[in-house]
């Protein structure tokens, strides 16, 4: 179970070409039909939790997630931050400078901001 999570999480953070199951495969020390498998394995067992674990806060819980956020970021009524949309950088992070750096070669924060209604 372990391996097929790890091939699942390798897939997932694979981009383009890199996304292909040859080169997963030959990462993995794999067939590509195993790491097809292991993908569709751990996608349908994730997929039948969805109703379980995956739900929209409700106003309450949707009051608390805002005012964490607005504390901690300044944003007003979010109630959700998920990697999505780049901001470029103008200059690289005197911080954990490489968590930044794009494969285009520049620095950005990626980011999606979920506003309450």
């Amino acid at each position: 179970m372990v391996l097929h999570i790890m091939v699942f999480l390798r897939y997932l953070g694979s981009y383009g070409n890199e996304a292909c199951l040859q080169k997963i495969s030959l990462v993995m020390g794999m067939s590509k039909g195993a790491i097809n498998d292991c993908v569709i394995r751990v996608s349908q067992a994730v997929l039948k939790l969805q109703k379980k674990v995956i739900r929209w806060p409700d106003e309450e819980e949707r009051k608390q997630i805002g005012s964490r956020i607005k504390q901690a970021h300044g944003s007003v009524n979010c109630v959700g931050l998920i990697d999505g949309t780049s901001f470029p950088l103008a200059f690289a992070p005197t911080l954990n400078l490489e968590d930044c750096f794009t494969w285009k070669g520049n620095y950005a924060i990626k980011s999606l901001f979920v506003y309450i209604g």
